[in-house]
């Protein structure tokens, strides 16, 4: 199975640019004073939320400048399409760096990603089939309205310039940070210009008991939710009359409730036995020590899903991208249905 799911193309749509970052990278270019220690990832380390944000400082104040970006997301970019995701949908937050402010940092990742693209045609092993990036700006919920409404004008200005590739590149807004901190409502705003400017939204959901901050969530209605863990029974209902496609990080999601295994994951067993629209990604697959293809394979094992029913979990994401162009999406869904059915006949060839 875990081979099956490592040669299987995969559309990961949940993942974190800081938190998606070589651990290494972060521990080589660590400034003096910045402990890295936590950096390190086992199998019994602390992945609490708690524990989460305080790695995600120690990144901050080590990537501080647009070389340190650059690279960064050069290597995210790399890992993912080592792991054969030829979706992307990758999320950060704007940042102000020692040699950038906001627009300078968004436009380094616009430069790194079209360098990928270039790249990839380069290498025949890549452009066969290259991996598609989109990019989703994130919107912390502790950082203000005001920000907030600096990053949906910025996202919707380099949309609207061509050829600066952001029109093909941002599709999005991610609301996100530390959930016990914020409330959506304070920035619904923000989200509502989002709209109106024609970028979608995914909202981190439920990733602690806060009944009220669902409820507003729910009613401003993402095209996609993250997590949405710790839903009441009339969130659980208004989902399946009206379902939003949720965003599942299965090993994030293990780690930060303090499950015992995946079995005890609170969704998605249910979700997966219902039908609804989900997808399988990694959240930060750096911090919680994963890949696209292991957690796919996680939620095989967990789940005793036989392999037909694990191709369509991997097709899944495909039908929730933030991409709306026509033309880029069929035919990357065409291919992906090719290349599993191959996968399927050789999995029964072998009578497995």
């Amino acid at each position: 199975m875990r081979e099956l799911c490592r040669r299987l193309p995969k559309a990961e749509l949940h993942c974190h640019l800081s938190g998606c970052a070589r651990l290494t990278t972060i521990a080589e270019l660590a400034p003096a004073g910045v402990d890295t220690s936590a950096l390190l990832v086992g199998s019994d380390d602390d992945r609490s939320l708690d524990a989460c944000f305080a790695i995600f400082a120690a990144i901050h104040k080590t990537v501080t400048s647009l070389a340190a970006v650059e690279r960064i997301a050069w290597e995210v970019l790399s890992d993912f399409a080592a792991d054969n995701v030829k979706y992307l949908e990758l999320r950060t937050t704007p940042r102000v760096l020692d040699d950038a402010d906001l627009e300078g940092y968004v436009r380094a990742l616009l430069g790194v990603c079209a360098r990928f693209d270039t790249h990839q045609q380069g290498h025949p092993e890549l452009a066969v089939w290259p991996m598609t990036t989109r990019l989703l700006l994130s919107i912390d919920r502790t950082g203000g309205l005001d920000k907030a409404m600096e990053t949906v004008e910025l996202a919707a200005r380099l949309r609207a310039e061509p050829p600066s590739g952001a029109d093909k590149y941002i599709v999005g807004l991610d609301f996100s940070g530390n959930p016990t901190r914020g409330t959506f409502a304070d920035y619904v705003p923000a989200f509502e210009a989002a709209r109106e400017a024609g970028l979608k939204v995914a909202a981190h959901a439920a990733e602690v008991d806060h009944p009220a901050d669902n409820a507003s969530i729910l009613r401003f209605r993402p095209e996609r939710l993250g997590h949405a863990l710790l839903l009441s029974a009339s969130d659980v209902a208004s989902l399946r009359a009206s379902p939003i496609p949720i965003e599942l990080c299965p090993t994030s999601n293990l780690k930060t409730l303090k499950l015992r295994s995946m079995r005890d994951h609170p969704t998605m067993g249910v979700w997966l036995a219902e039908g609804y629209p989900v997808s399988i990604s990694t959240d930060d697959s750096s911090v919680f020590g994963t890949s696209s293809s292991k957690e796919l394979a996680l939620v095989a094992e967990a789940l005793g899903l036989a392999a037909h029913q694990v191709v369509q979990l991997a097709l899944a994401p495909l039908q929730h991208t933030f991409d709306a162009s026509t033309q880029g999406v069929e035919p990357l869904r065409r291919a992906f249905e090719r290349e599993s059915a191959k996968l399927l006949a050789e999995q029964r060839a072998r009578g497995l």
